[in-house]
């Protein structure tokens, strides 16, 4: 039973970081289309700081899960519209957990 269970979280999980790819994928062209390029990289610069900056932080505010996703959400809200973009909430979780799976891949390595 208990491979059975890893086996289907195994195979969600490869689901979902294809999902996410393929919607972040489409978040960066509706980006290139309606903003440019340099505004598809300043939400990705903006994500990446709001990650790193949220796991930073973390454990003196003592935040977990959807807390923190909250915290990173209103952090790159934030940041964003310093820069006049606005993004749906959709769009901001995909760049966020994009964001937050290249951190966890380099700090495997």
């Amino acid at each position: 039973m208990n491979q059975i269970t890893e086996i289907v979280v195994a195979s969600s999980l490869s689901i979902l970081t294809a999902l996410i790819g393929i919607v972040a994928s489409a978040v960066k062209n509706y980006l290139v289309t309606r903003g440019g390029k340099k505004a598809l990289e300043v939400v990705e610069i903006l994500a990446k700081n709001a990650v790193n900056a949220t796991e930073q932080v973390a454990d003196k505010l003592d935040i977990h899960g959807k807390e923190k996703l909250e915290y990173a959400k209103t952090s790159l809200i934030e940041g964003l519209e310093a820069h006049n973009i606005t993004l749906t909430n959709e769009q901001l979780n995909t760049f966020l957990e994009s964001a937050v799976k290249t951190a966890n891949e380099a700090w495997k390595n």
